[in-house]
Parts: C-alpha cells; structure tokens; sequence
C-alpha cells in the first residue's frame, strides 16, 4: 500500500473518492469517480464527479437482488459476497486512481420501526478485491439511534447543491429535500421507478422506454383515488420507505385492477407519481430534479405541466449528474465517515443524536 499523506490537514486538501449506488429498481450499478474539497473546515465543500459508469447486472444476479427477500438466509449471504464481487470488477474495471470507496450497497431489508435496515454488499470483499478503504452500511447507526436510517442524501444536498430550494430523486422511490439550514427536512415520497418498472415486467420489458406505454393510457379515476389515499402520504416526517410498503400497500389496490389496461394502469401511475411529487415541492423557487425518473419523458411532462400552476419549476442538471447524482452522494457521505465527521442530518432521519455512519474497511 501507498503511504499515507499524515502531514497534510485532512481538511485542506482534495479526495478523489469512488462511490456506488445500487438502488431498488435494478438499473444497474453506479459508478461514480468524484472529487470533493473543503473551502471552508467541515462546513463548505465542492465537488464534481470527474467519470461515471452504470453497469448492468448480469441476469442472474439482477433475478436474485429482485427476490433477495424471499431468500434463505445463508443464501443472502451468499448474494452479499457476490454483489460484492460484481462491484469490485466494475471498480476495477474502470482503472482510476482514487483515495477511498463508498459503497451504499443494495437494500434488502428495511423496517426501521422494528429497528432493522440491510444492505448487502460486503465490505470486507471490497476492500480485499479492490485494495482501497471501503465504507459502507452507512444506515445502521442511524437507525440504532432510533432514526430512520433514510433519507441520508439531504446532508450532501445542504452542502452541495446550496443554490436550490429542494432536491428530488426520481429513483425506485422518488424522496426530496427541502433546504433550509438547520430546518432541512426530508423524505420518501412515495414509490416511482418500482411502480412502473413492475407494471412493464407484465410484458417482459424492464422499464416503460421514455413513457410511451404510460402515455397511450387514460387515468383510471377510483385507482388513483386508492393510491393517493394510502396512510403513507398523510404521515408526519421522519419518515422513509422499503420494498416492504409497496408489497403490503401498493401491490394489493394493483391487483384490484388487473383486468384493466396495462396502459391505462400505468397512465394512473404516472399521474400518481407525478401529483405525490409535486404536492411535497416548496411553494417557490428552483428545485433540482435528478435519478433515472428524468429518462422518462412522459413523468417528466407530467411534472413540468402540474409546476406550471405553482410557483416553482424544475431544473435537470446534465446527463452525468441526472443518473449519477446519488453514487455522487454517498461518495460523500463516505468520505465524510472516513474523516470521523458527522454525515447524518438527526432533524431529518428522527434519530436521537446526529452521527457519523458506516462501517470502514482497511485493505
């Protein structure tokens, strides 16, 4: 290994950090190559991402992330050291130079009112494989301290992305901040890429390309009205989301109408998705819209034309930081774990105390 620079203020220098994000609605794994500085102690940083990559699952890990509930256990573990090893290769494969690797890993549980979040991804095989330091399980500590372990981008959002009046993410499940300093909120909003990505898996399509099956469609007036109506929405934050409400929750009001339509399905959808989004956006100003949600004209036509009637309106950043954005994120978060400063928001998460989450692992 390299010697380590210990003379330099860890502060006053650059990092070149590696993050990956690896989210519910099995686009692939990000692969974000990111620099970040402190201007200003811990408290002002920039960053860019300097090269990104996602790289599809081979099908039959991407089958077994899709059913990583319903496995036995040594078998998750078993998914926990492979992912870890596709992760590795894609890394490797990428041959930059960099000081550390955050990885969010993948989610397979997450029941923070029981107390309990995983994501797999071992960090032990990254470290080993890779020969970087490695943090990850950046969500436990949160949730041990009574927090919900989600959502944990708003920290990198308030250092970040200061010129915005929220931040969304239209991943799996679409979430927002709202950027007010010390009264930053946030949360889940509701389910997004999950929901039509489910309803394309009925015609053996991964995803509804760029909306069009959406956009053939007429709203079904008493399925939108079911899923607006979900408890979800009208609970207080902190509050967050897993795999396990849109099985519980969502699914069941779907199969009541599975005799309709595929597209009139997904055009309700769409319109449920786009209306959760914009009833949780600030009454004003710019509000910076990323995640692989921004690919999907139709939702995106949807949003635009719904925010013309209040008095805010989105803005897409370029391709890069569109998809990128949240590897781009936990690179962060990972870096701030590394140098042992707080990288959980306790006023957004619920916890009793603010933070500094994850788990290092040393080559």
């Amino acid at each position: 290994m390299e010697c380590e620079d210990t003379l330099t203020d860890p502060l006053k220098r650059s990092w070149t950090v590696i993050g990956l994000m690896s989210g519910t609605s099995l686009d692939g794994l990000d692969v974000a190559l990111c620099e970040f500085t402190s201007i200003e102690g811990e408290h002002e940083w920039k960053g860019e991402i300097k090269d990104f990559s996602c790289f599809d699952f081979p099908d039959s890990l991407k089958n077994r992330l899709r059913n990583s509930m319903k496995l036995m256990s040594e078998d998750v573990y078993k998914l926990d050291r492979d992912w870890a090893y596709f992760a590795a290769q894609c890394v490797n494969s990428i041959n930059k130079k960099a000081d550390l690797l955050s990885s969010h890993g993948h989610t397979v549980f997450h029941n923070p009112k029981e107390g309990y979040t995983v994501q797999i991804g071992s960090g032990a095989d990254l470290a080993a494989l890779t020969a970087l330091p490695v943090v990850c399980d950046l969500r436990r500590l949160d949730v041990a301290y009574g927090g919900q372990g989600a959502p944990l981008v708003p920290l990198v959002d308030l250092l970040l992305f200061t010129e915005y009046s929220a931040c969304i993410n239209l991943g799996g499940f679409s979430n927002i901040s709202h950027l007010h300093g010390n009264q930053t909120k946030a949360w889940d909003i509701g389910v997004c890429n999950n929901l039509l990505n489910h309803l394309s898996r009925e015609i053996n399509l991964d995803y509804d390309d760029s909306g069009n099956i959406a956009l053939s469609g007429d709203i079904i007036p008493e399925l939108f009205s079911s899923l607006m109506s979900l408890p979800y929405h009208g609970l207080p934050t902190p509050k967050s989301l897993g795999m396990e409400w849109i099985n519980e929750s969502v699914l069941p009001i779907l199969k009541k109408y599975s005799d309709s339509k595929l597209e009139d399905r997904m055009r309700t959808s769409v319109e449920y998705i786009a209306r959760t989004i914009v009833e949780a956006c600030p009454s004003s100003g710019t509000v910076l819209i990323t995640g692989g949600g921004v690919f999907n004209t139709f939702l995106m036509t949807r949003l635009q034309n719904l925010s013309k009637l209040l008095d805010f309106n989105f803005e897409v950043p370029n391709p890069q930081m569109s998809q990128g954005k949240e590897a781009y994120a936990f690179a962060f978060l990972g870096l701030l774990r590394y140098l042992n400063k707080p990288n959980i928001l306790r006023t957004v998460t619920g916890a009793s105390k603010a933070s500094s989450g994850g788990a290092v692992w040393l080559p």
